[in-house]
């Protein structure tokens, strides 16, 4: 126990030789403590934007004058003469017709009907009626060498016999009726046909001849309609023609006047519009620049008063972290000091006791009372 209170007066006395130069070093970071704060508390920030102004140049814009225009011309038409026609010199074909006079008709053709004389044959019907009056003499001597009757059936044989051959009489005479009637259908016709036939020849050679002098004489009268309608034509064409000419040339000159005015006056209006847009073009580039120019200038003042600031907080910070450590090193010293007058009380023996509980009570508050937390830590080390 007597060596650690020697350890602890040699630690004191080594301590107390510090102490001077401790307390030099911890009043030098109070005062530089004290001037970075207030250094930092009269610093006051400036608003550099606060005077600027809009820069406009409204009042200095120029405006487009109006450009007057040229007197425009206007072409006349010309005249033209009335068409030429050819309806009064018309020529027409003359229509030539065909003879058929001559034609033969009637009995003038020399055919006759064929069938107009035709007999009735009466030879098959005699020839019936005699084997049927046979039938019946035979069957009567029949009937009377037998002695039986019949001779009403054979009568009424007979007399039927007789009414087949009428109706075939009767059937000859109306055939040929019908066969003179249509050959008499057939003369007619035949006569008609002879007639044509032998006249036909005479009447194409007729067709012929008019049908030849009919187109001759339709091609003379197209021809000299066709030449009078191509000079009436032509006469139209070349006035049509030379009214177009006269037409176009006065358009083109009173185009070409008006192109040329239009021309001058867009001119005039151009210079006017691009010496008014670069004015004023010159005057929102100049409005602009002075603008930014003014806003830059803020931003670097202000950016400069910011650095400023930051470079004092900077400082503060320095000196807050010197004085801090300069006053746990001035605590300690204290601490140890302290521990080595205690080491010289009597009966302080009692206050240390076994386990050395005593001592680090003292340091800890001791270190406390100088540092804060930080220094009750510290004493509670040297303690240990």
């Amino acid at each position: 126990m007597g060596g650690k209170k020697r350890r602890n007066r040699r630690a004191a006395a080594i301590a107390l030789e510090n102490q001077g130069d401790i307390l030099a070093k911890q009043t030098a970071a109070q005062d530089a403590y004290d001037a970075d704060l207030a250094a930092l508390r009269g610093m006051e920030a400036t608003d550099f934007y606060k005077d600027l102004s809009y820069q406009g140049y409204a009042d200095n814009v120029q405006g487009v004058q109006a450009t007057p225009m040229g007197q425009l011309f206007t072409g006349e038409v010309a005249t033209l003469d009335d068409a030429k026609g050819y309806r009064d010199n018309l020529k027409t074909a003359s229509a030539f017709t065909t003879d058929v006079a001559g034609l033969a008709r009637g009995a003038d053709t020399g055919l006759s009907n064929v069938f107009n004389n035709l007999q009735v044959s009466t030879a098959g019907a005699e020839f019936a009626a005699q084997e049927a009056d046979q039938s019946l003499a035979a069957s009567q001597n029949l009937i009377a060498q037998t002695g039986g009757g019949g001779a009403t059936a054979l009568a009424a044989a007979a007399s039927k016999s007789k009414a087949g051959i009428a109706a075939d009489i009767d059937r000859q005479v109306k055939q040929n009726e019908m066969l003179r009637a249509q050959g008499e259908q057939g003369l007619q016709r035949d006569l008609l046909a002879q007639g044509n036939l032998a006249s036909q020849f005479d009447l194409g050679q007729q067709q012929f001849n008019q049908s030849a002098r009919q187109q001759a004489g339709m091609f003379n009268a197209q021809a000299i309609n066709q030449a009078e309608r191509f000079a009436a034509e032509s006469a139209n064409q070349f006035a049509l023609a030379d009214f177009g000419a006269q037409n176009n040339m006065e358009q083109f000159n009173k185009s070409a006047s008006n192109t040329q005015s239009l021309a001058d006056f867009q001119t005039r209006a151009n210079v006017n519009s691009q010496n008014a847009t670069a004015t004023n073009a010159a005057l929102a580039e100049d409005a602009k620049s002075t603008a930014a120019m003014d806003l830059a200038k803020a931003a670097g003042a202000t950016d400069a008063q910011s650095n400023q600031y930051d470079i004092q907080a900077n400082l503060l910070d320095i000196s807050t972290n010197a004085l801090s450590e300069i006053d746990a090193v001035a605590a300690e010293n204290q601490a140890v000091i302290d521990l080595g007058r205690m080491s010289k009380r009597s009966g302080i023996s009692k206050f240390f006791s076994k386990g050395g509980g005593g001592l680090k009570a003292l340091g800890t508050a001791t270190g406390f009372a100088f540092g804060g937390a930080g220094g009750a830590a510290l004493g509670n080390k040297l303690a240990s």
